[in-house]
């Protein structure tokens, strides 16, 4: 060994000791950390499922399923599926229901077939549905609380497929399946709803057919109901002798006060609608396409059903909405839809004294003030935030558990970021970065590297130059630790955005974000930079074949919006008016969903009224649906690419 050489041997260790260090703070960019998940119980999956927690329990189930074999796997399986159903993840339910494998108990067998009747209702095939749910009838012995579920499952398919004779049929068949009261009394008022829904002459026939029998009997009831004003003594005296005459057939207490009036009787379809809207305000050509669409939708009905709609133009003043309420309430309105706008919908919770159905056209903080009889009081909303949420499920669901978050900085962007990130942690899956940008500038690179870490990148890089004396090959690297980026942005920022984020090396990124980065219009030559975002939108906006194209062809109106800012917001005035009807019997629970043009529509128990959206992804500039189980055809699947002149498709 030459000992000249020695001296140079501490200086060169301590330099690969300084390069090991510094590669060490490297690799520390990927934190060790795990989201925080409590022990998988069966319990504990049970008990989210029960507080509406659909997707933590579902996940609880999946982790079951897989630590289990045989009929312990697929029966953990089957609620997973179940839960995701509540959740309306139907791609989701449906994969989880094909680790149910064979062979099966009766039982579960059973309840494969209800499931699958499930997904296919909330895909809208009533009939497929109805096919599925006799399928699973057909084994014997199921438990009472599986019948009673197969049983909703045949009703809501008839009444879907224009049979409430044969909905009432089951909804009655049920009634000996049901031991708690709550359900009881939620099966008789939908049984209720359904019947009400019949002409008087319709009822007089099922009556004269059958008097002694269970449908003769309710038809009876619901006759009476007709005939006599609520809360009279003719009433109280008629249903007393009906009691007499079917005894076998008494409801429970709870559903006979109804009918008497204690709680407020059941309702019969509205016959006067007020629609409350800003149509001389600065949002009027927002106001007044949800105007058009909630009529456009109303004329679907039959003459006889079609409600008489009042429209109230509540002005450009927010805190007037409440008195227009009132106005709307002393002129006979029976159902009020409105108003719509934050303010003016915050002004109607705080002041308006409720005493008819009410769906506010949006969200409102605290809830109604003023509501002693307990009317309903709904809550329908295009908002963000809900769609931030969405984001955070579909991203879970997706099997993802690191989140990055770039928004803008501004009051939205904010909103939003909490929104999704509340969400997200609630999963249990970890935020392990968020950056924000100022939205419409040109300065996107900044906060692009400080999301991926890459200005921390670079930075080494300028220190291990320093400290060897002498230039370096470098290539950045971003930050190991991300699972995907979700982007909030609208189309003009996120079509600069996104381009970066590919340039720095997360183009192996998911990218997951809401409607926003989509304008409505097919443009596969300014939206290829946003090629790869995962979105979630409306079926209105994304769905070329079934029911909502048929609608985009013979609503009134709807094709000066199509591909248009406005598109959306007649879609929400179609979807208001197409709740309107079914909001008592939606609110009844049991996974009634309204298939809407605005998305898959359900209530949840705070009265406000959850939208599952659809998900597409951009590839080469269009939006094409990313879920093909379901039994959409993309509104754009067959979108050649042309320009125009201007060199616009």
């Amino acid at each position: 060994m030459n000992r000249s050489s020695s001296p140079r041997v501490p200086r060169l260790l301590s330099t690969l000791l300084t390069i090991s260090l510094i590669s060490l703070g490297l690799a520390g960019c990927v934190p060790t950390l795990r989201p925080s998940t409590q022990t998988m119980t069966a319990a504990s999956a049970a008990r989210a499922v029960r507080h509406g927690h659909y997707i933590e329990g579902s996940q609880a189930y999946q982790h079951l399923a897989r630590h289990s074999t045989g009929t312990t796997r697929a029966r953990y399986a089957l609620k997973a599926a179940e839960a995701l159903v509540r959740a309306g993840a139907l791609r989701a339910a449906d994969q989880e229901l094909h680790l149910a494998k064979p062979p099966l108990t009766q039982r579960l067998a059973a309840r494969k077939y209800a499931l699958m009747g499930e997904i296919d209702a909330a895909m809208g095939h009533p009939a497929r549905a109805y096919e599925e749910a006799r399928k699973a009838q057909r084994y014997p012995n199921l438990p009472p609380q599986l019948q009673a579920e197969i049983g909703r499952i045949e009703a809501q398919a008839s009444l879907s497929l224009g049979h409430p004779v044969r909905a009432a049929r089951h909804m009655i068949a049920r009634e000996r399946l049901l031991v708690s009261r709550r359900r009881l009394t939620n099966n008789e008022t939908a049984l209720w709803h359904d019947l009400a829904a019949l002409p008087r002459a319709r009822l007089r026939r099922l009556y004269d057919e059958a008097p002694t029998s269970a449908v003769g009997a309710w038809a009876r009831l619901a006759l009476i109901a007709r005939r006599y004003p609520p809360r009279s003594q003719r009433l109280r005296a008629a249903i007393t002798k009906w009691q007499h005459r079917y005894p076998k057939f008494i409801p429970t207490s709870t559903f006979l006060a109804t009918i008497l009036g204690a709680k407020g009787h059941p309702r019969p379809a509205p016959r006067a609608v007020a629609l409350l809207l800003p149509l001389s305000s600065p949002f009027a050509k927002a106001a007044k396409a949800v105007e058009r669409g909630f009529v456009a939708m109303a004329k679907t009905h039959p003459l006889a059903g079609h409600p008489t709609i009042y429209i109230y133009d509540i002005g450009s003043n927010p805190a007037a909405a409440a008195h227009y309420y009132q106005q709307a309430v002393k002129r006979g309105a029976q159902f009020i839809v409105g108003p719509l706008g934050a303010g003016a919908v915050a002004d109607v919770a705080a002041h308006a004294h409720f005493t008819v159905p009410t769906l506010l056209l949006g969200l409102a903080k605290n809830g109604p003030r003023h509501n002693p009889r307990h009317v309903p009081v709904y809550q329908f909303s295009l908002a963000r935030t809900l769609e931030a949420r969405q984001a955070a499920d579909r991203a879970y669901l997706d099997g993802h558990t690191r989140a990055a978050i770039l928004y803008p900085n501004s009051p939205f962007g904010h909103r939003m970021r909490r929104a999704f990130a509340r969400r997200w942690r609630h999963l249990g899956g970890l935020v392990v970065a968020q950056t924000s940008y100022t939205p419409g500038s040109t300065g996107y690179v900044r906060p692009v590297e400080d999301l991926l870490d890459i200005t921390q990148s670079r930075a080494r890089d300028r220190r291990l130059q320093r400290i060897l004396g002498m230039p370096l090959a470098f290539t950045a690297r971003r930050r190991q630790d991300v699972g995907f980026v979700f982007l909030v942005a609208d189309a003009p920022d996120a079509r600069l955005i996104k381009p970066l984020l590919d340039y720095d090396h997360a183009d192996t990124l998911p990218v997951y974000s809401t409607s926003s980065v989509f304008t409505g219009r097919p443009d596969p030559v300014y939206d290829r930079d946003l090629d790869g975002i995962i979105f979630g939108d409306m079926p209105w906006m994304l769905v070329g074949n079934g029911r909502i194209a048929r609608l985009r062809r013979t609503l009134p109106n709807a094709s000066r919006y199509n591909f248009t800012p406005f598109a959306r917001l007649y879609a929400f005035g179609a979807d208001a008016e197409g709740l309107v009807g079914r909001l008592d019997r939606l609110s009844l629970g049991g996974g009634g969903r309204y298939n809407g043009l605005t998305g898959g529509l359900s209530v949840r128990r705070d009265d406000v009224i959850r939208r599952t959206l659809v998900w597409a992804e951009f590839r080469k500039g269009i939006p094409r649906l990313l879920d093909t189980f379901l039994p959409y055809r993309g509104l754009f699947s067959k979108h050649k690419r042309t320009i125009d002149t201007t060199g616009r498709s």
